[in-house]
C-alpha cells in the first residue's frame, strides 16, 4: 500500500503530469476566456443592434406625433385667425348677445365641416372647444347634459396659457373624465382690443388616436411613452400612466448621456431603455422592454457556445495528453534505462532519441558509461593485485622459527645416522614450501589444502616421534570448492 502511495506520488510529481496539467489548465482557460468573451461581444452586439433600431422605430413614430402636433396648431391657428370667429368674440365681450352666440357656433360648425373635409378627409379627428371668457362657448363634439367642460379657469395649466398672451401652448393631458378619455390639447387665450381675456381655444386630439400609430410596434411585453419636455406622460400603452408627470428628463438625460439606449433595472427587472428626442415638437419618446425577452433568442446560440466550447476542451486535452507524451517519452525511456544500469552491467549503450537535448543527453551517457566502465575495470585490477600481494605477504610470514627446528631436526636425524627418517622430513618440508611458496594460484581447491596439512602434520610427527596422531575429515562434497591459499 505504501509502495502504491509512493508510486502515485512520483506519477504526480512527474513532469508529464506536470506539463498535462499546465497544458489542460491553459486550454480549458483559454476556450472558456474566449467562449465568454465571444458570447458576451455577441450579446453587446445584438443589444446595440437592437437598442439603435429601436430608436430608428421611434423616431418614426416622434415624426407621426410630432406630424399631429403641428396639424394641430396649424388647425388652431386656422380658427384663431378667421376674422369672423375674431369678430363675433369681441362683440360677444363687449354685450352677450344669444342671437350672436348661435351665429357663432353655426360659424364654428361650418369651419369645422370644411376644414375636417378639406384639410384630413377624415384620417385626424380632432375637437374644437372655443370658451368665452363670460361664459358658454362652442364644441364640436356633443357636450353631456349637466356637464361643464369647457371652462379651463380650474386647470392647472390656465395661467401657463394667459401667459402665453396668444401663442399655443401644450396640453399634456385634457382628460374628460365623464367619459374617461384622455386627449392631446393645444390650448391659446383670445383677447379683445384692450387686451382683456375673452375667449379659450383647445383643439384636442383624443390619445387613441396617437396610440394607434404605434400600437403595431409595441413588443409583447414592452413599454411605450410619449412625453413632453415636462416628463408628462402624452401617450402610452399603458394607459394608468397618461397625464401623470412620470419622468424627471434631468435624471433621464444623464441616464442615457449621449446614447440613444441603455441598460438600466426597473421594478427589480434589466431592461432596454431606448429613445427619440424630437427636437422640432419638443417630445421624447421612450420604450422599455425586458432585456430577458430580447436575449431569449440567442439562448439556442448559448447552448451551441457551450457545445462547442466542451468540443473544444475535449480536443484540446487529448492534445495535450499526446503532446506531453510525446514530449515526455524519450525522457521517461532515458529514465528506465538509468534504473537498470549498476556496477555490473555497464555494457549496455543507451539507444533513446529524441529532441536535441535528449540526444544530447544519451550521448553524454554513453560517454559517462564507457569511462565509468573503465574505471570499474581499473579499480578491479587494483583490487586484484592488492590481494595477491597481501596473499603473498601473508604467505611469507610462515614463521621462521618452524623452518628453523625442522632444519635443526633433519640435522639431528643425520648426525644419529637415521639418514630415511631425514631424508623424508626433507621430503615433506620441500613439499610444503612448494605448495605454499611456489604455488601462483590465488585460490585452491579445499582437497589441495588438505595436502599441504598432511605435509605439515607429517613433519612435525618426525620432529616428536609420533607422539601424537591426527584425523582428517572433509565432505566430499566440498572437496573440489576453492578457498584462498594459505
Amino acid at each position: 500500500m505504501e509502495k502504491k502511495r509512493r508510486r502515485l506520488r512520483i506519477d504526480a510529481n512527474s513532469i508529464k503530469t506536470r506539463l498535462l496539467i499546465v497544458l489542460v489548465t491553459t486550454c480549458i482557460f483559454l476556450v472558456l476566456v474566449v467562449a465568454f468573451m465571444g458570447f458576451k461581444t455577441f450579446e453587446r452586439t445584438l443589444v446595440y443592434e437592437i437598442g439603435n433600431n429601436r430608436s430608428d422605430v421611434l423616431s418614426q413614430v416622434g415624426d407621426r406625433v410630432k406630424q399631429v402636433k403641428n396639424n394641430t396648431y396649424m388647425i388652431s391657428n386656422l380658427y384663431y385667425y378667421d376674422t369672423t370667429t375674431q369678430r363675433y368674440i369681441k362683440e360677444l365681450a363687449i354685450q352677450d348677445d344669444e342671437r350672436k352666440r348661435n351665429e357663432l357656433c353655426n360659424h364654428l360648425d361650418i369651419l369645422t365641416a370644411q376644414f375636417k373635409k378639406s384639410l384630413y378627409e377624415g384620417n385626424m379627428d380632432y375637437n374644437v372647444i372655443l370658451c368665452l371668457e363670460k361664459g358658454g362657448g362652442y364644441s364640436s363634439a356633443p357636450v353631456p347634459e349637466g356637464y361643464d367642460y369647457m371652462s379651463p379657469q380650474n386647470k392647472i395649466w390656465y395661467k401657463d396659457m394667459l401667459f402665453a398672451k396668444g401663442d399655443i401652448i401644450d396640453v399634456a393631458n385634457y382628460r374628460d373624465k365623464k367619459e374617461n378619455r384622455s386627449y392631446f390639447c393645444a390650448a391659446r387665450a383670445i383677447f379683445d382690443d384692450q387686451g382683456e381675456t375673452a375667449a379659450y381655444l383647445m383643439i384636442t386630439v383624443n390619445e387613441r388616436q396617437i396610440y394607434n400609430m404605434y400600437e403595431h410596434i409595441i413588443p409583447g411585453d414592452g413599454t411605450i411613452y410619449i412625453v413632453d419636455q415636462e416628463g408628462t406622460v402624452i401617450s402610452s400603452n399603458n394607459e394608468k400612466l397618461n397625464g401623470f408627470n412620470f419622468f424627471n428628463m434631468k435624471n433621464l438625460d444623464g441616464l442615457f448621456g449621449t446614447e440613444v439606449y441603455t441598460i438600466t433595472r426597473m421594478r427589480n427587472v434589466k431592461i432596454l431603455f431606448t429613445k427619440y428626442f424630437e427636437e422640432s415638437s419638443g417630445f421624447t419618446v421612450l420604450e422599455e422592454i425586458k432585456l430577458a425577452s430580447l436575449l431569449a433568442p440567442i439562448n439556442r446560440v448559448r447552448f451551441q457556445i457551450i457545445l462547442i466550447a466542451l468540443a473544444a476542451v475535449s480536443a484540446a486535452i487529448v492534445c495535450a495528453w499526446r503532446l506531453a507524451d510525446h514530449t515526455t517519452r524519450p525522457i521517461s525511456r532515458l529514465c528506465d534505462f538509468l534504473q537498470q544500469v549498476d556496477e555490473d552491467n555497464l555494457e549496455k549503450q543507451c539507444e533513446v532519441n529524441g529532441y536535441t537535448e535528449i540526444n544530447i543527453l544519451s550521448q553524454k551517457l554513453n560517454f559517462m558509461l564507457m569511462k565509468m566502465k573503465g574505471l570499474m575495470e581499473g579499480i578491479k585490477q587494483k583490487e586484484q593485485q592488492k590481494r595477491k600481494m597481501e596473499l603473498s605477504f601473508l604467505q611469507a610470514q610462515i614463521n621462521p622459527h618452524f623452518m628453523y627446528n625442522t632444519l635443526f631436526s633433519v640435522k639431528c636425524m643425520v648426525d644419529m645416522n637415521r639418514n630415511e627418517e631425514a631424508s623424508n622430513m626433507l621430503v615433506s618440508f620441500i613439499q610444503l614450501l612448494r605448495s605454499t611458496l611456489s604455488n601462483p594460484d590465488e585460490f585452491v581447491t579445499i582437497r589441495q589444502e588438505f595436502a599441504v596439512l598432511r605435509q605439515y602434520v607429517e613433519i612435525q610427527k618426525f620432529r616428536y616421534d609420533n607422539v601424537f596422531d591426527v584425523i582428517f575429515e572433509c565432505d566430499e562434497r566440498v572437496e573440489d570448492k576453492r578457498s584462498p591459499s594459505f
